[in-house]
């Protein structure tokens, strides 16, 4: 295999050329897909409700006629309130949709094998499960990072943490000092109605050269929220405030704010994202590669905000080592301005997929990985320890 032409010196809009042109032949001769139980440290609450229970998650593993191995993930809800996709929806996907059309055929390089499923609405977590899988074989053949074949520019990537709702501002702080003490450089606070104004402040107050944003994950409804009194707060951001498909809205409300707006559930498509910020619905974009559908539809919302001089992060969606490997190697874009949510599976999870894990380190950056594949080394048998489900092309096929 060999690497596109393209360099990592070039403009920060021109990344999506430079990962299509990575190529090599790529003919996948197996593949098994798991749909997982992870149990979960601490049960985490924001405006689409509070979670309980382990968390399910679907890890994907291909094989090269080459013997090469690549994992991918899909981090999905139980319910379809983030999105549209779910475990079971996902796991049909993978099985039913994507896999038997890339099986045993051949092809010159992952962006062939991503074209496979354009014409597939949705069902975004299982492509960015298989496209994730592929990369990381292509990765492994050529001997390159998959940072350098992006053309990233950082070797780590500064990281702020995600703070759920609580029943009180003393817990909050409690959880908060904790991640400072850390090295966490941002703080984001998840807030609903009922829950903003009063913990934004305290975390102002408390911490006042820290970044601060808050995530109101579509919960309030237009011409509701305390906007006018978050925007005294000096904020990096508001994320989120109302539905997705709130454009118009969203742009009213940007309109009479300083604070930046972000867009997350907004931001769904290259296309979408580029007429939210046509229409001035936010100044922010936040970059989610499930959400997304895959790595080269993340790099082709980089590229887009690149050129429009938009700031983006890196949002996480619960993933293990496996999926951050994934996210932090995206992250090191020279797009990607801001603090990016990449915590440490242990602050979700008993136990990490990957070994050795990752951490954070005391000036508040996490590395990008060094090693070609996946990145991190997983943990098969963690893997299939955790399995309540397997799916196995050699038998259902």
């Amino acid at each position: 295999m060999q690497a596109g032409s393209a360099t990592t010196t070039g403009s920060a809009a021109q990344r999506l050329e430079q990962a299509r042109e990575v190529r090599g032949p790529l003919r996948l001769a197996r593949a098994e897909v798991f749909m997982l139980s992870l149990p979960m440290v601490r049960r985490l609450r924001s405006a689409y409700g509070r979670s309980s229970g382990p968390k399910r998650v679907i890890v994907v593993r291909l094989e090269d006629q080459d013997g090469a191995v690549g994992w991918g993930e899909s981090p999905v809800a139980e319910r379809p309130v983030y999105c549209t996709d779910t475990a079971e929806s996902t796991w049909f996907a993978l099985t039913d949709v994507l896999l038997p059309g890339i099986l045993h055929n051949q092809f010159s390089g992952p962006a062939e094998v991503a074209d496979c499923w354009a014409d597939v609405l949705g069902q975004n977590y299982a492509k960015n499960a298989l496209e994730s899988a592929v990369w990381a074989i292509a990765s492994a053949k050529l001997g390159i990072p998959l940072s350098r074949l992006w053309g990233g520019v950082r070797d780590a990537v500064p990281v702020g943490e995600s703070f759920p709702i609580c029943d009180g501002i003393e817990e909050l702080i409690t959880l908060v000092d904790a991640r400072v003490r850390e090295g966490f450089a941002r703080i984001k606070l998840k807030v609903a109605p009922g829950w903003d104004v009063g913990p934004a402040a305290a975390m102002r107050e408390r911490f006042p050269g820290m970044p601060l944003s808050v995530d109101a994950n579509c919960g309030y409804t237009p011409g509701s929220g305390p906007w006018a009194e978050l925007d005294d707060l000096g904020l990096v951001m508001i994320e989120q405030p109302y539905a997705a498909d709130a454009l118009i809205e969203l742009s009213e409300l940007q309109q009479g704010l300083r604070t930046p707006l972000c867009l997350d559930e907004s931001a769904s498509s290259r296309n979408t994202t580029r007429t939210a910020l046509r229409l001035g619905s936010g100044r922010i974009v936040n970059i989610k590669p499930p959400r997304l559908g895959g790595l080269l539809a993340s790099i082709a919302v980089h590229d887009l905000c690149a050129a429009q001089q938009v700031p983006v992060w890196c949002g996480g969606t619960l993933e293990t080592g496996i999926g951050r490997g994934f996210n932090l190697a995206l992250a090191a874009l020279p797009g990607f301005t801001l603090h990016n949510d990449m915590s440490p599976a242990r602050i979700f999870y008993e136990q990490d997929l990957v070994e050795p894990t990752f951490d954070i380190d005391q000036s508040g950056r996490i590395a990008v990985p060094s090693r070609p594949g996946n990145g991190f080394p997983v943990a098969a048998d963690r893997v299939a320890a955790a399995a309540v489900r397997r799916w196995t092309s050699d038998i259902d096929m």
